[in-house]
């Protein structure tokens, strides 16, 4: 059965129900609920994470819900909607992707607590939930333009292009002409957040039986002392309302360690610095002041890497991502060919191009573990001298070197920039 005959379906049976209580000579009436929880996911993830914004919460309210219609034998499910949505930032692609997989992933949870009849699912991928947008933007009603982009978002739009060449909703480049960009800022950090869910809505019927009538009794009319006037109960105190701050992370700056550097003497370190959702500078530097195992055998090398990186997941934690760097070195090298090999007053400096793969370690996911290869250019000019001390100059020597610039198994601490927003709650 189609989307379109679901909904059919329960609205004609709706409408059936509703009119239960007026036919027939049944005493018995009925009632409709509906029952709706949502769960919210990371940026780019589809894996519901039980400790990520307000779905510490949510998730035992779902089995405490599922578990009270199962019990209550005169409740019977009439209807049941899985929705997904994704925040408007990626191509159009992966967003539905992204809001199909959300859906599948809530409703594979429920299905693996409570038996459900496939002829009451109904599944909507809203694919990006403007509507959503525009309600939180009308209780915040605090930012530049609001009524335009109220507008925007209610008028449909042709698809468009983003800067890759890649589909995206019409919307999104109208919002970002706003104000030159800031208040399409101002929507990606204050709600994006959460627009990337992922809810369910049962739809139940509840019988509610008449109460059987008492038999009349005969009872001796015996006449009582009038009862003295009972205390006026105290009101019930009025439900505490608690404003508590809520912190949203933000992934900031990474610092990393190259395993494989430090296996090979290698002293390294690296810092990453997030500028926007998907871009990133990383910076390498590696320094080697050692003598390898012999007095004639030294290696002394400074070098540093600085890349510029676009990421397709959530940058610095997880994701796939390209880069272009820069390698740039300073060296005196002494073999054990009797010959010392140095750089004349003239880094080696080259290009290259790299891609690699991130991922978070552990539930906070501020360690990581991120691995890259990268290949590209050099050029290398050296001196030749001979391999004692103070030994003597005897060349120069070029080499064009083309094959392998980069290789890593990078271990990484992200440090986060937390917002914090404030949330109500009432206490009874």
């Amino acid at each position: 059965m189609t989307g379109k005959g679901k909904i059919a379906l329960f609205m004609v049976s709706l409408i059936a129900m509703l009119a239960m209580p007026f036919a027939g000579s049944a005493q018995q009436t009925r009632t409709v609920e509906q029952h709706g929880i949502s769960v919210d996911f990371r940026v780019s993830s589809s894996t519901i994470d039980p400790t990520y914004m307000d779905n510490a919460t949510a998730l035992p309210r779902i089995d405490s819900m599922l578990r009270a219609i199962q019990a209550d034998t005169l409740q019977k499910i009439t209807m049941i909607e899985f929705c997904g949505t994704a925040s408007p930032e990626g191509s159009a692609s992966i967003n539905r992707r992204l809001s199909k997989e959300r859906l599948r992933a809530l409703e594979n949870m429920v299905r693996t607590k409570f038996d459900i009849d496939e002829n009451v699912i109904v599944r909507n991928d809203h694919y990006i939930a403007w509507n959503r947008l525009a309600e939180l933007i009308k209780s915040d009603g605090d930012i530049p333009q609001m009524e335009r982009v109220i507008e925007i978002l209610a008028t449909e739009y042709p698809e468009s292009k983003d800067g890759l060449g890649n589909p995206i909703d019409g919307r999104i480049p109208e919002l970002k002409k706003l104000n030159n960009g800031e208040v399409w800022r101002i929507l990606y950090k204050r709600y994006f957040s959460h627009m990337r869910e992922a809810w369910f809505i049962i739809v139940t019927t509840h019988t509610i039986l008449p109460e059987p009538e008492p038999e009349p009794e005969v009872v001796e009319v015996v006449p009582e002392p009038e009862p003295e006037p009972e205390p006026e109960p105290e009101p019930a105190p009025e439900p505490e309302v608690v404003t508590e701050p809520v912190k949203d992370r933000f992934p900031l700056m990474s610092l990393k360690m190259n395993a494989v550097e430090a296996a090979a003497l290698l002293v390294n370190f690296g810092v990453e610095m997030r500028i926007t959702p998907r871009l990133s500078i990383d910076v390498m530097g590696h320094y080697s002041p050692y003598d390898y195992f012999k007095s004639d055998r030294k290696i002394r090398i400074f070098a540093i890497q600085p890349e510029v990186r676009y990421w397709w997941g959530e940058s610095l934690r997880k994701g796939h991502f390209v880069g272009i760097h820069v390698p740039v070195a300073g060296f005196n090298v002494q073999l054990s060919d009797g010959y010392r090999y140095q750089d004349p007053n003239r880094a080696v400096w080259g290009v290259g191009a790299s891609y690699g793969y991130a991922m978070p370690l552990g539930k906070r996911g501020n360690w990581g573990v991120e691995f890259t290869i990268g290949v590209g250019y050099m050029n290398i000019v050296y001196d030749v001298y001979e391999g004692v001390h103070n030994g003597k100059y005897l060349r120069t020597e070029k080499l064009n070197y083309v094959g392998p610039t980069r290789l890593g198994v990078n271990f990484s601490y992200i440090i986060d920039l937390r917002k914090k927003e404030n949330r109500t709650k009432t206490i009874e």
